[in-house]
């Protein structure tokens, strides 16, 4: 009995329920993505996910005024917050060009390869990780490789079947940044006090970014200009939505992470978010009578969960 009660008290912690909402709305956000990515420019997805910098302000802003918490920190990591916030932004691009390349049920997983990072950074800082958790970054890595293998024909005429190593070294990029990002956000945030303040000026960063980019950099600024003037009430409502589930996901994560008995043991728990990408890219699949990419995705997909959940095991 006691047992009974304390499994039922485990998956009512709330960094428990925090990393599971993440993980599903990370795994929408995938296939909202996948949409968008065929509909508009890269460079507008880029510069509306800046600006929804000024909404994640104006909710941490507004939690800190009711709760009474302090949004100010020192000038070191009110910097470090920004810089948070730009990477952000960061990480999205390549992601961005990877989804074009290939399907949600493809790239979304992929992003399985954070913990692999975050395990060879702790390596280069002496940290040397056990037995259990090598045998889970390869089965990551062989996971990956079986996902991303494309079909194709030789001279000859016979299939032949390859890796896609563009999509992996872009995903690749994509989590070293979120990777720096999870690592970063506890280390700065230190309280949940912290959190909303983080939060708060990671926005900031995330504008920041925004304004570089559309100044500085002309065929996003393009895009961006062409999505205001013909944009409809259907392509704004799937960007907000969009950007919600984005930034729901991000910042659940990083509660989890703080609140969390650790970042290893939460990482366990985010090895869910493949395989509810898996299950919307069924339901999607079905609905629409699309893509049957994600019937080839379900082993590779599991291994993926599999090594992830080994990874995260001390």
């Amino acid at each position: 009995m006691d047992i009974f009660h304390d499994t039922i008290g485990f998956f009512l912690e709330p960094w428990f329920i925090a990393i599971i909402v993440a993980s599903i709305a990370f795994a929408a956000g995938v296939h909202i993505d996948e949409k968008l990515v065929k509909e508009q420019k890269i460079g507008t997805l880029v510069t509306i996910s800046s600006l929804f910098g000024i909404v994640l302000m104006i909710v941490f802003a507004t939690i800190a005024y009711f709760t009474e918490a302090d949004l100010n920190l020192n000038w070191e990591r009110k910097l470090c917050a920004v810089a948070i916030g730009m990477a952000e932004i960061a990480w999205v691009i390549p992601y961005l060009y990877a989804l074009k390349r290939r399907s949600a049920a493809v790239a979304g997983p992929m992003f399985q390869l954070i913990p692999i990072i975050g395990g060879s950074i702790e390596y280069f800082m002496g940290v040397i990780p056990p037995a259990v958790q090598v045998l889970g970054a390869i089965l990551i890595v062989v996971g990956g490789a079986i996902l991303s293998l494309e079909k194709g024909e030789d001279e000859n005429g016979d299939t032949k079947h390859s890796v896609d190593w563009v999509t992996i070294a872009l995903m690749a990029t994509s989590a070293t940044i979120i990777a720096l990002i999870y690592v970063l956000f506890k280390d700065v945030a230190e309280s949940n006090d912290g959190y909303l303040a983080v939060g708060f000026w990671s926005g900031l960063g995330m504008l920041i970014a925004g304004f570089l980019i559309f100044s500085f950099y002309k065929p996003y600024r393009e895009d961006f200009i062409s999505f205001c003037k013909n944009a409809d009430r259907e392509a704004v409502g799937y960007q907000l939505l969009n950007e919600v589930m984005d930034a729901g996901g991000a910042y659940l994560t990083h509660l989890a992470n703080i609140i969390g008995p650790s970042v290893m043991i939460v990482t366990a728990f985010n090895a869910t978010q493949p395989i509810f990408i898996l299950i919307f890219a069924a339901l999607f699949s079905l609905k629409s009578g699309e893509s049957q990419e994600w019937k080839r995705a379900v082993l590779p997909i599991v291994t993926i969960a599999a090594g992830t959940v080994l990874i995260a095991l001390q």
